[in-house]
């Protein structure tokens, strides 16, 4: 109870920070864009920047995965009267490849070249440039290449700083393609990079002192915020969701729990859990388990925050002593 106490504590400066309000958008007579997001945190994103202008709509209902899903016809009609399409990318979302080719919407790719290689960037650099002002002409073109980022971790989502950069690419398209709704575009974006950042800190304080207490995940899909936080996770039961692990991995997974290197065991809502509860059996690990597609937030202002600290809750429960 102390350790939820606490965290819930050093979130407390973010609620303040969503009771900020900004001027209605005026009405204008052009019809605001439908959007669509591919995965539910990105809608999250989407709906932050477009408060007060439209809510974005999303492809993959809660509960799904993006690493095995196909589209429904629904899905198809829901692509076909979009005027935006936000997705990761086909490292994530391949199902997506073909029916974006084909699509007449305004496409925003967000794992690019330049997210890839952003990882050295702080936070503290976004506010800096935030304070200074908006550079559309900084971004690039969010459609991409096609390149193959074969290797990379796709959940970019995961880490605050390039949840920023997802955020900067979402206004600087719309800006660009959708000029009349700048400025409402311009004070979500502030509000969103603010409120982020203070609650960056706030998480930064709260792991801290959790560095070295090691912990298994479900699914190797959290590099990022692992990384970003300076935790420790020691192995993780797949790779590929899609596969069941192997005996000899499990095996593995097992001995590293009962040496009492691992304290948490961590499983998600997407995937059965019975291999997690097989490897913890007669130990003395927790078990939690983590949501990284954030399918229970309510979309709009501080929707990606409120991800975030629900995301990172399991994390700061299970580890605290």
């Amino acid at each position: 109870m102390r350790a939820i106490s606490r965290f819930s504590s050093l979130l407390m400066p973010l609620a303040l920070a969503f009771s900020i309000s900004f001027p209605a958008a005026h009405a204008n007579q052009e019809k605001p864009p439908s959007v669509v997001a591919s995965i539910i945190p990105v809608q999250l994103i989407a709906s932050d920047l477009l408060d007060g202008i439209v809510e974005p709509e999303v492809l993959l209902p809660a509960g799904a995965s993006p690493h095995q899903y196909s589209l429904k016809p629904s899905d198809a009609r829901m692509l076909t009267n979009a005027d935006v399409v936000i997705w990761i990318g086909p490292e994530l979302e391949r199902f997506l490849v073909k029916p974006l080719s084909q699509t007449s919407a305004l496409t925003i790719k967000l794992l690019t070249e330049e997210m890839i290689h952003s990882g050295e960037e702080d936070v503290d650099e976004h506010e800096h440039h935030h304070e200074e002002g908006h550079h559309e002409e900084d971004h690039h073109d969010e459609e991409g290449d096609g390149h193959d980022h074969g290797g990379v971790d796709p959940h970019i989502w995961l880490d605050p700083h390039h949840a920023l950069a997802i955020a900067d690419a979402i206004h600087a398209a719309l800006v660009q393609h959708f000029p009349h709704l700048k400025a409402l575009l311009d004070q979500n974006l502030d509000r969103f990079t603010a409120s982020l950042i203070q609650q960056d800190r706030a998480l930064m304080s709260a792991f801290a002192p959790l560095s070295d207490r090691g912990f298994l995940v479900f699914h190797d899909a959290y590099g990022r915020f692992i990384e970003h936080y300076n935790l420790m996770q020691l192995g993780s039961v797949t790779i590929n969701p899609s596969r069941k692990p192997g005996a000899k991995h499990l095996g593995e997974l097992r001995d590293t729990v009962e040496t009492s290197q691992a304290v948490c065991v961590f499983s998600e809502p997407q995937f059965s859990s019975a291999v997690v509860a097989s490897i913890v059996a007669g130990t003395d690990a927790k078990v939690s388990e983590v949501d990284p597609l954030g399918q229970n937030v309510v979309l709009g202002a501080g929707a990606y925050q409120r991800f975030l600290a629900d995301f990172a809750q399991p994390f700061y429960t299970c580890l605290a002593p």
